[in-house]
């Protein structure tokens, strides 16, 4: 298969041109096709990442290639003393502004944590790995969170997106991931009924097999079994899930809080 659909020249969203966006986790993957797909349509990317370098170089291509402003947010979003900096380093680039937060900074996939059973870890790793996990897909995302709702609450309008996957919805193995991923749900649905009353937004997109990250690790008989877990057989691209992530950003939208939107396939039909 292609390695990534086409870009689409003429992409445009109501309500995103000009709007301020904070992306965790955007200079490699889901992330950053995320970020390129928001500066196509004409937004100001705050762009997260944990390298300064990698994040700096990311921001400053995605402002040569789509003539927006970018601004390089280097931060370890498992540390909230370094979130909280970055926020402020955001408030003085956007003038106190803040229309979207996106949450895609996610813990690698180690093969360990992914496969070994919950009654084979070792008791320490019980602890250890959950930890490592958690600390990345959804500390992280209740840091910036709690940082974006100063911002957005006064401002009386927001739009927070955050990234779970289909084992958080069916159970699949890898139990470290799964746990973090759910608990970012019950996140993300709390959220959504606190801060509605203040024009506050808050969905997640919940990708399956999608071509990204751990795909390129994987041999080509691997890659071939995962695309037939599918109704569509076939592995998604991650602009797939980042327009998914657009609709519900943009004004499009409006009505939707509190959902959690599968991109799968069709694998986990609910």
């Amino acid at each position: 298969m292609a390695e990534s659909l086409p870009v689409f020249d003429s992409l445009a969203l109501p309500g995103l041109r000009d709007r301020v966006v904070l992306i965790t986790g955007a200079c490699r993957g889901i992330g950053r096709v995320t970020a390129e797909l928001f500066a196509r349509c004409g937004a100001a990317i705050a762009v997260n990442g944990r390298l300064e370098e990698e994040t700096m170089q990311v921001a400053g291509e995605l402002q040569q290639q789509f003539g927006v402003r970018t601004l390089a947010a280097t931060a370890d979003v498992t540390d909230i003393v370094a979130v909280r900096n970055m926020f402020a380093a955001l408030q003085d680039w956007s003038n106190h502004r803040l229309d979207m937060l996106v949450c895609c900074a996610g813990y690698p996939l180690v093969d360990e944590l992914w496969n070994t059973p919950l009654h084979e870890m070792h008791e320490s790793h019980v602890d250890e790995w959950f930890k490592q996990v958690r600390a990345v897909d959804l500390d992280g995302a209740r840091y910036c969170s709690h940082f974006a709702l100063k911002m957005m609450v006064p401002q009386r309008r927001g739009s927070l997106i955050y990234i779970s996957s289909t084992p958080a919805l069916s159970g699949y193995h890898g139990t470290p991931y799964t746990e973090a991923k759910a608990g970012l749900l019950g996140l993300m649905r709390d959220l959504a009924h606190e801060y509605a009353s203040h024009g506050i937004r808050a969905n997640a997109v919940a990708p399956g097999n999608i071509a990204s990250g751990w795909y390129h690790q994987l041999s080509e008989v691997e890659k071939q079994k995962l695309a037939m877990e599918s109704p569509l057989q076939r592995w998604g691209f991650p602009e797939e899930v980042a327009g998914t992530i657009l609709f519900l950003a943009s004004e499009l939208a409006g009505y939707m809080t509190g959902q959690t939107i599968v991109v799968d396939g069709g694998e986990v039909i609910r």
